[in-house]
């Protein structure tokens, strides 16, 4: 950001647009003091009802995806015109462009989310109404009922209760969760089953477990935890994060590394260091960081799956 730009942080070094809401023409309120702008909104609360909607970097939706957001999540709108609403999604403060006519201003407290890769929403509590409603992990509903098997949304759709928990149910080990994905499809910007990439991968899959985490890899390499020696990248355990530029993976052993990755074009399985040759192979860096979690080491992950 240029200083002469109408739009500037007081400080030399600019806030990070990705995760701050504030454009030329008007910033977020919160920032009131940190950035120059004609205008401050405080922005209204919305929440996202289609299935997930794609992110995008600039209004026009031509613009790079740079992350997806789901249903039920709430997001903070601080413009909204014909071609699209530009807002910061309340989960991960990531910022963007969303169609408008996915937010509704109905902001029920959820109650539970859904804990399958994806499912379905149906108009009646029975498995053969035609054109269910597609749902995904983490998507937060507004339970008001059951109907034998089926639980009643606000919205009078019903999803059956065996994919669903209640919000403070979360899982003993990310790992388990990330590992879920395996094969699922590479997207860049991805948070679902349909497709993800590798930042969105590590996101869900803390998020499932009750855990914090920022949307992107380098973010994601200031979360808690103990940064390893990368002199020999040796005794690494299950549930350590290693970082490449731009890239992110899970390792689920000593020896075994989980990943989405535009290689395979899904999520995989690999052994740590052949990828760690392959990769400074095709010129695309060496390992930056590797970050163990807090109380996440393998003595003290569960090897069980996430609730269902």
């Amino acid at each position: 950001m240029n200083s002469n730009s109408s739009t500037e942080r007081s400080s030399s070094k600019p806030l990070d647009p990705r995760i701050n809401a504030y454009r030329s023409d008007r910033a977020s309120a919160s920032l009131r003091g940190q950035v120059k702008a004609p205008s401050f909104i405080e922005g209204r609360l919305a929440r996202i009802t289609a299935a997930k909607v794609p992110l995008h970097k600039g209004h026009d939706y031509d613009s790079p995806v740079v992350s997806e957001i789901i249903y039920g999540d709430d997001v903070t709108v601080y413009d909204e015109a014909a071609n699209g609403a530009w807002v910061q999604n309340n989960r991960d403060g990531y910022v963007g462009y969303v169609p408008s006519g996915c937010l509704s201003p109905d902001m029920a407290q959820p109650t539970h989310k859904i804990t399958a890769l994806s499912t379905f929403a149906y108009g009646r509590p029975d498995l053969k109404t035609p054109l269910p409603y597609k749902l995904y992990m983490n998507s937060r509903l507004h339970v008001v009922g059951r109907d034998g098997d089926y639980m009643r949304l606000k919205d009078g759709r019903f999803v059956h209760q065996r994919h669903v928990a209640e919000l403070q149910e979360v899982a003993d080990d990310f790992v388990s969760v990330a590992e879920r994905y395996v094969e699922v499809p590479y997207l860049w910007g991805g948070r679902t089953c349909d497709g993800i990439d590798c930042s969105g991968l590590v996101q869900i899959a803390f998020e499932f477990s009750g855990l914090a985490c920022p949307r992107d890899s380098d973010m994601q390499q200031s979360l808690p935890g103990r940064a390893l020696d990368l002199g020999s990248m040796e005794g690494m355990q299950r549930g350590d994060l290693v970082f490449w530029p731009g890239h992110v993976a899970i390792m689920v052993d000593d020896t075994m590394m989980l990943h989405a990755n535009a290689r395979d074009m899904a999520v995989s399985v690999e052994p740590f260091f052949a990828a760690v040759t392959r990769i400074a192979s095709r010129g695309d860096g060496d390992v930056v960081a590797i970050l163990r979690p807090p109380a996440l080491s393998a003595g003290d992950l569960a090897a069980g799956d996430p609730p269902e």
